[in-house]
């Protein structure tokens, strides 16, 4: 229902005081609930508004407000702000709303306070940690995937011919260590090229990131076998 219907609730002068009140944005409106809209007006002391319905289906909605004018059980201009805001920012909320009401209670100003930036930032942090570690996940997930298939292909291989290594078995067995995890250096081992595979597997196999603190530990083992080995060979 269009709030245009609810006009004659209101005052001609209240609201106009909504819809300034609605435009100058130092407001902030969120919907705890499919039956819930609060709405906090940044004054000194905050104002609290809020429209509630006992179910989706019902077609009330029932208004409070701890202003002055909320407080004396009358509709008031915050009332009217967010009842425009409402209609813009959560239209299905008001979809099958017909009938308007004054609740006789008053809420407080101090409860269910929108969230502080910080705490948004937080979220948001948060968030953006556990997408890194789903991808961590899925990418040592298809490593070690990767990894079942060489050594599946390694013994086929070694079945049918001997391999002739020309390296030290220690560096053969971690030059083998970055094939499994997707990087070839066999054919370009030299110290930029070691120290950029292991950057890019500390991205994944650091604990800081979702990896074990045992992978980071033999990430650095075979790192440093093959650095020693380039630096004998230099």
């Amino acid at each position: 229902m269009a709030i245009k219907n609810w006009d004659h609730f209101f005052k001609p002068e209240v609201r106009s005081s909504g819809k300034a009140l609605a435009d100058k944005g130092k407001v902030s409106i969120f919907s705890p609930s499919d039956t819930e809209i609060v709405c906090f007006v940044k004054t000194s002391p905050p104002v609290k508004a809020t429209l509630k319905s006992n179910s989706v289906e019902s077609q009330t909605v029932t208004t409070q407000c701890n202003c002055t004018i909320g407080r004396k059980g009358n509709f008031c201009k915050h009332i009217w702000m967010t009842l425009i805001l409402t209609e813009k920012k959560f239209p299905d909320f008001l979809e099958s709303k017909t009938d308007l009401e004054k609740s006789e209670g008053t809420p407080q100003a101090t409860k269910n306070k929108p969230p502080t930036q910080a705490k948004m930032m937080s979220q948001a942090y948060v968030e953006r940690q556990q997408a890194l570690k789903e991808k961590q996940a899925a990418y040592r997930k298809e490593q070690y995937q990767k990894q079942k298939q060489r050594l599946k292909d390694l013994k086929a291989k070694k079945t049918n011919s001997p391999i002739n290594s020309k390296f030290p078995a220690e560096v053969e067995s971690a030059l083998y260590f970055f094939e499994n995890s997707g990087i070839e250096l066999r054919d370009s081992l030299n110290k930029e090229t070691i120290t950029a595979a292991k950057k890019k597997l500390a991205r994944v196999f650091h604990p800081d990131v979702g990896g074990s603190h045992d992978e980071i530990l033999i990430l650095n083992k075979y790192s440093e076998i093959l650095w020693k080995y380039i630096s004998k060979k230099s």
